[in-house]
């Protein structure tokens, strides 16, 4: 029940992506992208603690902590990233020295999990993708409404599920990049790279999903949400809009 809430959450804040389009306000879309990631991260975690128990505030202070980046960013222009990130990695694994009956796999994962969202966070606010975000979220949304029909009539998965993720998001990123001023082939150079590191992230999250100790069961709408956020993450690592646009 509480991954089917979260799903909502989801598409609701993926619909308020297409009302922020219509009505050209960045601010919402930035906050939709950023409550994105921070549902995405609270339905990884969960899979880890068990939110019905008192480690609930695990999750919840791992939230806070993934979010930082976010809020140090508003409030703190003038901070250095590397610096603010050093000091999220130390309350990070100070808060994990003071919990008891948790093992070091759950450590392991969830520090993954929290450091990867911290950073995508980070990223969404920062200006460049600020200046991009329209772009970005015509991208995302039709990858989402593709994804999710795919999964609504059970195409995607099976032997060749990696090929379809692979050249939908090649497709769909080199179809909407040839609509602005952009080189052939710096499109080709970051949708090839942004379609393999989206594919292999997605897997690794699927890995990671099967080790969950408190989920009996995997729906496959369950895999949307890991397949966008790794787009995001691939942007991330990748510096993919600096490619785009000729810049690396």
């Amino acid at each position: 029940m509480f991954q089917i809430q979260l799903r909502y959450f989801q598409y609701i804040l993926s619909l308020s992506i297409f009302v922020g389009i219509l009505i050209s306000s960045t601010p919402l879309i930035s906050s939709c992208f950023v409550g994105l990631t921070l549902v995405w991260l609270t339905e990884m975690l969960s899979g880890q603690f068990d939110v019905n128990s008192n480690k609930y505030y695990v999750i919840l202070t791992l939230l806070l902590l993934s979010f930082s980046s976010v809020a140090l960013n508003n409030l703190f222009s003038l901070i250095d990233s590397n610096l603010l990130f050093i000091i999220f990695l130390i309350l990070l694994l100070m808060f994990f020295l003071f919990q008891r009956d948790v093992n070091i796999f759950k450590i392991g994962n969830s520090l993954f999990l929290t450091v990867i969202t911290f950073l995508v966070n980070g990223y969404i606010v920062d200006p460049f993708f600020q200046e991009n975000i329209l772009y970005l979220a015509y991208i995302f949304l039709l990858l989402l409404f593709l994804k999710t029909l795919a999964t609504y009539f059970n195409v995607q998965f099976g032997n060749f599920q990696f090929f379809f993720n692979f050249f939908l998001l090649f497709i769909i990123f080199s179809g909407i990049s040839s609509f602005y001023d952009f080189k052939t082939v710096n499109i080709i150079i970051a949708g090839t790279s942004i379609a393999l590191f989206t594919t292999f992230i997605t897997y690794v999250f699927t890995k990671l999903r099967f080790e969950y100790e408190i989920t009996s069961k995997l729906s496959s709408q369950i895999y949307v949400f890991d397949y966008m956020f790794a787009f995001l993450l691939s942007l991330y690592l990748l510096d993919a809009l600096n490619v785009v646009n000729g810049l690396f």
